[in-house]
């Protein structure tokens, strides 16, 4: 599916990359104690556009490969053979000077879904074999696009539950990383606390958050108050790393 989706959007020479439970699930497969408890066979992709136009020609030409058939109420959402449920996400400069993202399908769609342009700059390419190369949401990103989706829809428990399995099992992906660049946070907090790996992890994914939204104070602050009113030991280590 890749395959064919990459072949087409190189035509309109626009740039993606892999976002949600896929990205979450590729990062966690590095070891094989970290995987997901919770599998998808959905796919989100990213995509930076310039304008609603250029999304139409794009699903239109997805669609007419014969590959893709269109969902009959959710303009973003495609099917490829009719068994793989894709969301085609935009960003870029599609979005307008309060965030959101309008689309036509023929009634109004729109879309405001903060943090894709900021976490663009540091995504992962990941080769898969000779033939194709995608672009993959970091682990940190993940994070700061769940907790805005949590905050959107409180009733997606999912998100914070796929937080905590990322905290987790975040220093075992993470080690070597941590020890050379972030080796104080190991004296920030007691080592016989239960919770003690989890709050070092927490506490770099948040420093690590940090640098990603450096460039956006409106968005850093919004995540910073998404922190501040939670109640869990691994939100204050975020928020902590964050003001690092």
């Amino acid at each position: 599916m890749l395959k064919d989706m990459e072949a087409i959007l190189a035509e309109f020479e626009v740039d993606f990359y892999i976002v949600g439970a896929i990205a979450r699930d590729f990062h966690l497969s590095a070891k094989d104690s970290a995987v997901s408890i919770r599998k998808t066979d959905d796919l989100d992709l990213a995509i930076m556009l310039n304008d609603a136009g250029q999304f139409n020609k794009i699903k239109e030409t997805l669609i007419a490969s014969g590959n893709f058939t269109p969902d009959k109420t959710e303009h973003i959402k495609l099917y490829y053979k009719e068994a793989i449920e894709v969301d085609l996400i935009p960003f870029g400069k599609i979005e307008s000077t309060n965030g959101y993202v309008y689309l036509q399908s023929p009634n109004l769609f729109t879309l405001n879904m903060p943090g894709f342009k900021e976490i663009y700059p540091f995504v992962q390419e990941v080769s898969f074999g000779e033939s194709l190369s995608v672009k993959v949401c970091s682990v940190e990103g993940i994070v700061i696009l769940k907790l805005i989706a949590h905050r959107d829809r409180p009733d997606r428990t999912k998100d914070i539950t796929d937080i905590e399995h990322i905290i987790a099992v975040y220093f075992e992906l993470s080690d070597e990383d941590i020890y050379e660049d972030h080796f104080d946070v190991m004296e920030l907090y007691p080592t016989e606390r239960g919770d003690y790996l989890q709050l070092v992890s927490a506490r770099v994914i948040g420093r690590k958050m940090q640098i990603i939204l450096k460039e956006s104070d409106e968005l850093r602050k919004t995540m910073m108050t998404i922190l501040e009113k939670r109640f869990e030991d691994w939100a204050t280590a975020i928020h902590a790393g964050m003001k690092d």
